[in-house]
């Protein structure tokens, strides 16, 4: 902040004072780095040191020591005195501002997050070593590389166990922004790193930002100056960069690389009409060509990820994977608790919060638009300035990149939480808009009077978003550095290696969640032989990791084969080699539903395979016949438990997706197949009155319907029921229930346990049948239709169709 007062009203204050106060300020600042060495833990009264790596600490004690003599050497040697209030800052300094600005405490042990996204991130570089896997050719990583360089730190510079992942979370932030404030130093100077540091950097590089870290280098070195007075250079940057970027995140990978494809045009453009590979080529003949063999060897190796990384976002560009997320108008989207609400009505405030979670790119979006248009009058204008034609082209990129993004800014909206959409506002708001003064406007504006004050105002209200948003608020540094890390009661300091489970490593971890991994290492240890794996229907893909076994198929997750093509590429690895066990539960569901409704054709496969139910304390499997007979793991199971399965699978109330899954029918008519075989015919009712125009009305509280089929149905054939109906009159939609009746059911005809709820409106209705083990695994002959609970209601039914899933 001196530096920031300095720069602002120099005159006044540049003092002897002020300078020695910054030399020694940055001797003291690399200190401070230390608490990434030493984690200081509090459980209850007591304060326990635990470091994360022996190696770790002797490197940074010899970094600290380099770093202090570094600015002493450069304060001894320096000729002359220093004019520019910026070449105070020594560029070592940067790299501690930076770790101070981005250091988050840490949490007691990085198993607070999930089995889901740990082992997403954890996993793909584990399969690649130990069972030479490829990526995204043989494992898909949906971290892109960027799972995997989370696993290299966590190798490398902690302990290389699960113990020191939330250093890791920590550690991968700063060094990703220390590499970009080296950059930006090196191609736009101390002042631009600086003013990055304090007022950009902690929403840019804060940890939940980590899919949108390569955006500020890609953009920042590909509108340099000097990157673009050359286009050769240019061309072979935009490449490469957007190779890696499409690596690392191919979400934002490949919007940028699209949205950078007009100014990719101009310049190859330009390198070919100037005859400049020629050129180049010419003045070095051996450089050209040497380069040229070693990027095409680079490229050949590459050229199976690439391939799997383009199929991966053509896999997930289907319209099914919108199933991904919380639409902005559902009942669970709120206004987070920590959020400021200034209005006494929640929905003023839950305005307020998607003015800023969304409005800020809507906005930034309608600015360069704007943008864009005032600059291309200039043009038409016979204004010819090259800045103009850049900004024009800078507004296209820019444009294009926010308009390609919504689909991930949009397709999912996580509640209470800016990310997704709100990870684009600070993209807009920290860097997009800001970089636009730098690339365009800085050598037309200076900083006198009324325009550094308003300046002043604007760095000052994005300090108060890092404040209010940023999980690195700026204002609680010091807090953070001395804080020791809480843990709480109901953890225990476990070994993984003294216990059979070598990679948790050693560290906190919650009782609970510690004895489900020993349970789960001691069915697979009973359940399993050498050099076998397992399948897994919970999503907790972390036990792939812990256990060190190899993932079976392509996508690791149920979760993640949200559609056709993705569940057929897992079908097809299972078919291979059907693994002897499924872990089925406790499962990790996300906002995705059972894996019965949101990955039914996966789902299908297992149950109709030889497999039987086999529950250890709190974990729940399904087991091969002939494994559970060779092991004897649990005596006298000879079938699969229906009702323990329906406790797994089956979710009762559909809301409102038999209604959204009716409503697009006709577009996936091509997915099913009617049954004609099995007509239906009404068979009986209850509370209901018939009328001339085939309609029916509610008569009590307690109206239903019946259909017989024409012969006994066999669930595994009829996956889906279609119900094409109208409500007649104003009567507002209502919830219907569907029941059935089965073979194997010696209890009453119908029960509630065998039913599903659903909203009913006008229109199709789409009822996922197969999604209730019963039904799948058994023999039906009715159907009954409860039409809500209320009298006068009138509905005319104009279909009611059983349909199978086909390919």
């Amino acid at each position: 902040m001196i530096q920031v007062v300095i720069y602002f009203y120099k005159e006044r204050v540049l003092t002897t004072l002020t300078k020695t106060l910054m030399y020694l300020s940055q001797l003291i600042l690399p200190f401070i780095t230390l608490v990434l060495v030493f984690g200081v833990y509090q459980t209850g009264n007591k304060i326990e040191l635990h470091r994360n790596n022996y190696t770790l600490a002797i490197m940074a004690s010899i970094a600290i020591i380099l770093f202090i003599y570094t600015v002493l050497f450069i304060l001894k040697y320096r000729k002359c005195e220093v004019s520019n209030v910026w070449d105070y800052i020594f560029w070592p300094s940067l790299i501690p501002m930076t770790i101070i600005m981005l250091y988050s405490t840490p949490v007691y042990s990085g198993f607070v997050s999930d089995d889901f996204h740990l082992g997403e991130i954890f996993m793909p570089l584990q399969q690649m070593l130990n069972y030479g896997m490829k990526l995204n050719v043989d494992i898909m990583s949906i971290q892109g590389i960027m799972g995997p360089m989370y696993s290299l730190i966590n190798g490398y510079v902690f302990n290389g166990n699960l113990s020191s992942i939330n250093y890791t979370f920590v550690a991968f932030p700063i060094i990703m922004g220390v590499l970009v404030v080296l950059l930006i130093k090196k191609i736009y100077g101390s002042k631009w790193a600086f003013l990055f540091i304090v007022f950009s950097l902690p929403i840019l590089y804060e940890s939940g930002m980590n899919r949108t870290y390569l955006i500020v280098p890609y953009v920042l070195i590909l509108f340099h100056k000097k990157t673009l007075s050359n286009p050769v250079k240019w061309v072979i940057l935009y490449f490469w960069m957007s190779l890696i970027h499409c690596l690392y995140n191919p979400s934002m990978g490949a919007a940028l690389t699209v949205a950078f494809f007009p100014l990719f045009s101009v310049m190859f453009y330009r390198t070919i009409k100037l005859k400049l590979w020629s050129k180049v080529f010419l003045k070095h003949k051996l450089l050209f060509c040497t380069l040229l063999v070693i990027q095409l060897c680079i490229l050949v190796m590459l050229l199976p990820t690439l391939l799997g990384t383009i199929q991966f976002i053509l896999d997930n560009g289907s319209a099914n994977t919108l199933a991904y997320g919380i639409s902005l108008f559902s009942e669970s989207q709120t206004s987070p608790e920590w959020f400021p609400k200034p209005f006494p009505y929640d929905k003023l405030n839950r305005l307020l919060w998607e003015a800023i979670r969304i409005g800020g790119w809507i906005f930034t979006l309608l600015l360069f638009v704007g943008l864009m248009i005032f600059n291309v009058k200039k043009v038409v204008s016979f204004n010819k300035e090259k800045q103009t034609y850049l900004m024009i082209l800078y507004c296209i990129v820019s444009i294009v990149f926010l308009l390609l993004i919504t689909g991930y800014s949009l397709g999912r909206l996580d509640s209470g939480s800016m990310h997704r959409s709100g990870s684009i506002t600070f993209i807009c708001f920290a860097f997009l808009i800001p970089a636009l003064y730098v690339f365009f406007l800085k050598n037309k504006f200076k900083f006198n009077g009324v325009v550094h004050h308003i300046y002043l105002i604007i760095f000052a209200i994005l300090l108060g978003s890092v404040a209010t948003f940023g999980q690195q608020q700026a204002f609680r540094i010091t807090e953070k550095l001395i804080q020791p890390i809480v843990v709480p009661d109901n953890a225990v300091f476990v070994n993984g290696a003294k216990q059979g489970v070598p990679d948790v490593g050693e560290g906190y971890i919650a009782k609970d969640r510690w004895k489900e991994m020993l349970d789960f290492e001691m069915v697979i240890s009973k359940i399993l032989k050498k050099g076998e794996t397992y399948a897994d229907l919970t999503n907790r893909t972390l036990f792939y990791e812990i256990t060190n076994k190899k993932v079976p198929t392509f996508y690791s997750a149920d979760y993640l084969a949200a559609n056709e093509e993705i569940q057929e590429k897992m079908i097809k690895s299972l078919d291979k080699e059907a693994p002897p066990l499924v872990f089925i539960g406790p499962a990790i569901r996300h906002d995705g539903g059972p894996a019965s409704i949101r990955a039914y054709r996966l789902y299908k496969w297992f149950l109709e395979r030889d497999y039987v139910y086999y529950q250890y304390n709190s974990l729940q499997f399904l087991v091969s016949k002939q494994r559970m007979l060779e092991t004897k793991a649990y005596d006298g199971t000879t079938d699969t438990d229906e009702n323990e399965l329906r406790a797994v699978f089956h979710q009762k109330d559909l809301k409102s997706l038999p209604v959204a899954w009716g409503r697009n029918f006709k577009e996936m008519k091509d997915r099913f197949q009617f049954l004609p075989d099995h007509n239906m015919s009404l068979s009986g009712s209850n509370e209901i009155i018939k009328e001339a125009d085939g309609s029916i009305v509610t008569s009590g509280n307690d109206p239903y319907v019946s259909f017989k089929f024409d012969s006994s149905m066999q669930g595994k054939d009829a996956d889906f029921l279609l119900i094409d109906l109208n409500i007649i009159g104003s009567q507002e939609p209502f919830q219907g229930q569907l029941f059935w009746n089965s073979s194997n059911r010696k209890s009453e005809k119908y029960d509630e346990d065998h039913s599903f709820l659903f909203n009913v409106v006008s229109g199709q209705l789409l009822i996922p049948l197969g999604s209730d083990p019963d039904w799948l695994k058994n023999s039906h002959n009715e159907l009954r239709f409860d039409i809500g609970d209320k009298a006068n209601v009138k509905v005319k039914i104009n279909s009611i169709n059983l349909v199978k899933l086909v390919n």
